[in-house]
């Protein structure tokens, strides 16, 4: 009988102990936070170089001398056309661009805007925006955010429009989104001197 009795109070103890501890483990009064996601151990340029798809933007930075300016400490987001963006752009122009090195600068700060404009900012700025919102980049220019098909689309000052199509890769100076297009800032005309 003691046998017994000593079985059935172990089990009940080791029930209690059971439900205590899964209402402990479920108890909706606790906040639930979430994992830090780790910190970022590269700067945008690093990115960039570290990705197969970006090797012409590596190109196009180095040829403009802007190194420098994508290792600053920021914060900066970055709109980084890939390889297949560059593409897009006619084989004679893309080459007449990358000798240019004023030009191919411009270009470059064009895809640029000073702060941290992850997705999430972005979207809730084009919310708050009547349904778009101007990024001012460092080259001037500005670059138009809307939603299209549920996808931020950006449009640059000549009406080419293009996607993010990977977005938040955190940087240690910012936020890079991946673009599927090249951003074209307007040019400059100079009346001719008589």
């Amino acid at each position: 009988m003691k046998k017994m009795f000593f079985t059935f109070t172990s089990t009940a103890f080791f029930m209690i102990a059971s439900i205590v501890t899964v209402k402990g483990q479920s108890d909706p009064t606790q906040p639930v936070v979430p994992p830090t996601p780790p910190a970022p151990t590269s700067d945008i340029i690093a990115i960039a170089t570290g990705s197969a798809d970006h090797t012409m933007l590596v190109e196009s930075i180095t040829n403009a001398g802007l190194e420098k300016v994508f290792k600053l400490n920021g914060p900066f987001t970055v709109f980084a056309p890939t390889n297949a963006a560059f593409d897009k752009i006619p084989e004679a122009d893309r080459k007449k661009l990358m000798k240019n090195k004023a030009e191919l600068a411009k270009v470059l700060k064009y895809h640029v805007v000073g702060g941290n404009w992850n997705a999430a900012t972005i979207m809730t700025a084009i919310k708050h925006g009547e349904g778009f919102v101007q990024l001012p980049t460092l080259s001037g220019g500005k670059l138009k955010a809307t939603v299209q098909d549920g996808r931020v689309m950006l449009t640059d000052e000549m009406g080419n429009s293009f996607y993010i199509t990977n977005a938040d890769i955190l940087a240690t100076n910012g936020v890079v989104h991946v673009v599927d297009g090249v951003a074209q800032p307007v040019q400059q005309t100079t009346a001719a001197k008589q």
